[in-house]
């Protein structure tokens, strides 16, 4: 081996050598103490691990919120649609419960053959229960889609295909046990 060669590799090694120990110094132990010496008064403070901060905090109480949400479609269809196939009737529920800092979601959907008719009729009931620790500020958000085909995805050989989506309602949380009932008139 060359001198230059050897030198190279022995400074090389040096460095990663030492910067191994830099890596490591912001480095939390499992199992140490976390805090700072105060120089002054030579008194060691304590500080809480991140990660048992929110530990600490007791969860926000929750309140739980039962009930069902109809959503009733009239869906004219004016597109190139078969007889034959269905109809996607689909109906989503969703909150943010700021109290808990949970994001809540519920779909349901439901699928009706065309027929020969140009006005299909459906129906889609969205059951709860929703755990909310702030159901008074709390917003449902309500929104719908039609399609045809009725799956989610398009085989090929399964066109026209047509989607309509769009939000329906916003109110605020209903009463425990309570039917809240919504109407769509939608085009496909």
């Amino acid at each position: 081996m060359s001198h230059k060669l050897l030198t190279l590799l022995l400074l090389s090694a040096c460095f990663l050598g030492i910067n191994a120990t830099l890596w490591g110094q912001d480095a939390i132990p499992p199992n140490g103490i976390r805090g700072y010496l105060d120089p002054r008064t030579r008194v060691f403070h304590s500080i809480p691990h991140p990660d048992t901060l929110d530990e600490a905090a007791p969860p926000p109480a929750k309140t739980i919120f039962t009930g069902s949400i109809v959503v009733n479609f009239t869906v004219t269809v004016s597109s190139a649609i078969a007889s034959t196939v269905p109809i996607g009737c689909v109906a989503g529920a969703s909150l943010i419960d700021t109290g808990a800092t949970n994001i809540i979601e519920d779909i349901a959907g439901t699928a009706v053959t065309r027929g020969t008719g140009t006005t299909v009729v459906c129906s889609v009931t969205i059951p709860y229960s929703w755990g909310l620790a702030s159901a008074a500020t709390d917003m449902v958000n309500v929104s719908y889609s039609v399609l045809s085909p009725a799956g989610f995805s398009t085989p090929a050989g399964e066109f026209p295909s047509r989607e309509h989506s769009t939000p329906l309602a916003k109110f605020k949380v209903p009463a425990s046990g309570t039917t809240t009932t919504l109407t769509v008139k939608a085009r496909l």
